[in-house]
């Protein structure tokens, strides 16, 4: 990819925007990163900075002057925070070293040159509401780069209200997909019948229908976009201009274009917070055949798709044989360090051996020699058999053989048919498997580059916090899969703790590598990084404990702290459902192997408990000791289904003791007690995806969760929403069979 060589904005972005009061940004401005060439030094003076209204308006611009520069030289962890906002001082080791390699961050104020008012705000049926704009970098009077979304003038407003949106799956070949399976393939004789084919990406545009008409009625603030943003980075095999990638598919449905105005999509109208999942560290395609659940097609339609629809059928030949003789020389990507791992190896290695070099002596020895040699011989039996017995001689042998052993002479001539048709059928079935399994392997294979991209365009952070009026949010990143660390062909086994195969290997939810320590992207641990932060917000909220609950802390992830698998959830259900007759509205998971819970099905890998100790307030090595201010709630997505739980502190807990994880309805009773001050624990909450359908039948995507919190700090929306919205059902019972708990209204802005 083509490295940045002039200044660039860095931050804000679109993906980590600046939501700023008409009142602040006259007396204090924002904060504004640029990277700008090593060899020069900041001029401020040179550097000038527009504001663009980014839904028309050009009287509203309005130009910013660039103050109080300050050089960011160092990426370790600072003793403390001021304020979160300091969290956009810390630029990654993947900034520095792999997109600006001969750039300097430096960090500047940028305060406008005339007084914000109230008409540069849009107006909608005469109303002031909020309102977006690009940010504009020229250098010495020559435009160098240009920030979509980057900067919210809010309107005057104590309430805060959010949306969760997670897995949105975006990928350009979704639009080209949907086109040729309506027009081209469904009713062709090889997929009778008509075909809907589910896109992902008109999910979203429905979205953001829904999303601009909030914001026009000044119910939404921003969305909370964590994970899974694109179904994998590039269209092809190999590295294009960034226009291929689907990251730029990504930004133009959600800042709108020419060709979204064609699909009647205008743009999202409000800031929008990202960060990556583990699909936007995938590089390459993969087949619709290995997901029609999420497609809605049949597989006679999914293998008429072309996936490769970027590359020639030589690229492609080039890339498998890459990734076999990778398989070969390192064996299986797997990368658990264990006995079923050392089988795996042998058996990978092995059958890439036998695919590429044994196959054609295999054919030419076994079908070409020994088929004629098993041939001959034959014929030269039957004719030995002719001459000294003659036909009817020959005849009644064969049939005195039959009515002695009829079942053994059949099954002779079976065997004889079915070796025949083996020599022909079943090396071009192994080579089928081979390739199929060869093409599934790329489709997860993860690398930095493949987010360089959305380092560059979306946001550039793998871990930052802002707040909004009294609610502070903390996003943590949890990187790529377990099975593919940095790349999956590296020695990525040595980070990873422990990889379980129903969900890792066999079930499709797999781990992430979330909360590793020190790595190679930032030199910090991300949960110091959040005991930093926390901190911060403690010393920020100083105060009697019963003006503690008026602010708000929400942590963001892609891959959940906790999950269940689907025969888990149906356990929990029943269960559930027995406690509720019961008065006792949770089921407490238990660890076991036989009637007990494995919580950690398709989670982060790493370091869970301090991050449960963390939530609760508590530090796990000072389990004693009550820190505060601990966490909220914690948003996550990954599995594509609605699941919640909350964490506590057993009753009878000692100087040591364990978090306790309760899994339950949890956001219906939150709502329900809004303005009594009921307390309620840390809260796990995972909403089902906007792109691709889930596990259960009622989460029709696109699905999200509405959140609204008020000047007290009380939560008055929590669940989740589909569009349309439908009746929703208590979580999982209808899908599991049981009875329903009563019909749960979807939570209305």
């Amino acid at each position: 990819m083509k490295k940045p060589k002039s200044s660039l904005i860095v931050s804000p972005n679109l993906g980590c925007p600046e939501i700023v009061g008409v009142q602040a940004i006259n007396e204090h401005g924002f904060r504004v990163v640029i990277a700008v060439p090593a060899s020069e030094d900041f001029d401020a003076a040179a550097h000038t900075l527009s504001a663009c209204p980014s839904f028309g308006g050009r009287d509203r611009e309005f130009a910013l002057a660039l103050t109080e520069p300050r050089k960011l030289e160092d990426e370790a962890l600072p003793p403390a925070f001021k304020d979160v906002g300091e969290t956009r001082l810390l630029i990654s080791t993947t900034l520095r070293t792999e997109l600006f390699p001969e750039h300097d961050f430096w960090a500047v104020w940028a305060k406008p040159m005339i007084e914000i008012r109230e008409c540069h705000l849009r107006t909608v049926n005469g109303i002031q509401r909020s309102s977006l704009y690009d940010l504009a970098l020229a250098v010495r009077g020559e435009v160098v780069g240009r920030v979509r979304h980057c900067l919210c003038l809010r309107v005057d407003d104590s309430t805060v209200r959010f949306v969760h949106l997670t897995d949105l799956h975006v990928a350009a070949r979704n639009d080209m997909w949907e086109a040729e399976v309506d027009a081209v393939i469904a009713g062709s004789p090889v997929t009778p019948g008509p075909q809907l084919f589910k896109n992902f990406n008109a999910r979203l545009r429905d979205f953001i229908k829904w999303a601009n008409n909030k914001a026009d009625e000044g119910r939404l603030d921003f969305v909370f976009a964590l994970g899974d943003l694109v179904d994998f980075s590039r269209t092809g095999l190999f590295d294009r201009t960034p226009d291929d990638s689907n990251w730029s598919t990504l930004i133009e449905i959600l800042t709108g274009s020419p060709a979204e105005d064609g699909r009647d999509n205008k743009g999202l109208r409000v800031p929008l917070f990202t960060t990556t999942g583990n699909h936007d560290w995938r590089t390459y395609p993969y087949s619709p055949v290995f997901k029609l659940g999420l497609f809605g097609i049949t597989k006679n339609c999914a293998e008429e798709l072309d996936f490769w629809y970027r590359n020639t059928s030589v690229d492609i030949g080039k890339k498998l044989e890459d990734v076999n003789q990778r398989l070969m020389r390192k064996g299986s990507p797997l990368l658990a360090r264990s006995w079923w791992g050392a089988i795996v190896n042998m058996g990978l290695r092995g059958i890439s051996v036998g695919a590429t070099r044994l196959y054609a002596r295999a054919k030419a020895i076994g079908v070409s020699y020994g088929r004629q040699l098993f041939w001959g011989i034959v014929g030269v039996k039957t004719v030995a058999d002719l001459l000294s017995l003659g036909p009817v001689g020959a005849w009644h042998n064969a049939v005195d053989c039959y009515s002695k052993h009829p079942w053994a002479s059949v099954f002779i001539v079976v065997l004889v048919l079915l070796a025949g048709l083996a020599t022909i059928v079943l090396p071009a079935k192994l080579y089928a498997w081979l390739r199929t399994t060869l093409e599934g392997l790329i489709a997860i294979e993860a690398e930095v580059s493949a987010i360089s991209e959305y380092f560059l365009r979306v946001n550039p952070y793998f871990n930052y916090a802002f707040q909004l009026e009294n609610c502070y949010f903390i996003v943590l990143d949890t990187g790529p899969d377990c099975l593919t660390a940095q790349s999956f062909w590296d020695d990525g086994g040595r980070k990873v703790r422990s990889i379980s195969i129903p969900d890792n290997i066999l079930g499709g939810s797999p781990d992430t590598m979330g909360f590793y320590p020190a790595n190679e992207y930032y030199p910090y641990s991300q949960i110091a990084w959040l005991e930093n932060v926390l901190s911060c917000i403690r010393g920020r909220q100083s105060g009697p404990a019963a003006d503690r609950r008026k602010y708000r802390i929400f942590a963001g992830l892609h891959a959940p702290p906790a999950n269940l698998s689907v025969a888990k959830r149906k356990q929990a259900d029943q269960q559930l459902e027995l406690n509720e007759k019961r008065n006792q509205p949770y089921v407490l998971m238990k660890e076991g192997r036989l009637d007990g819970y494995d919580i950690r099905y398709g989670t982060v890998n790493h370091y869970l408990s301090q991050f449960f100790y963390l939530c609760l307030g508590y530090r796990e090595g000072e389990q004693s000791k009550f820190n505060g201010p601990g966490i909220d709630a914690v948003f996550a997505g990954h599995a594509h289904w609605t699941m919640e739980f909350q964490l506590r502190r057993p009753k009878d807990a000692g100087r040591e003791w364990s978090p306790e994880l309760l899994y339950g309805n949890f956001s219906e009773r939150v709502e329900a007690t809004c303005h009594a001050s009921v307390p309620w624990g840390p809260l796990l909450l995972q909403t089902a995806a906007c792109g691709p359908a889930g596990a259960i039948a009622q989460e029709v995507p696109p699905n999200f969760r509405y959140v609204t919190v008020n000047d007290n700090g009380e939560v008055c929306n929590l669940r989740p929403c589909t569009l349309p919205n439908p009746p929703r059902l208590g979580v999982a019972r209808a899908a599991a069979g049981a009875t329903p708990l009563a019909q749960s209204r979807p939570a209305q802005p």
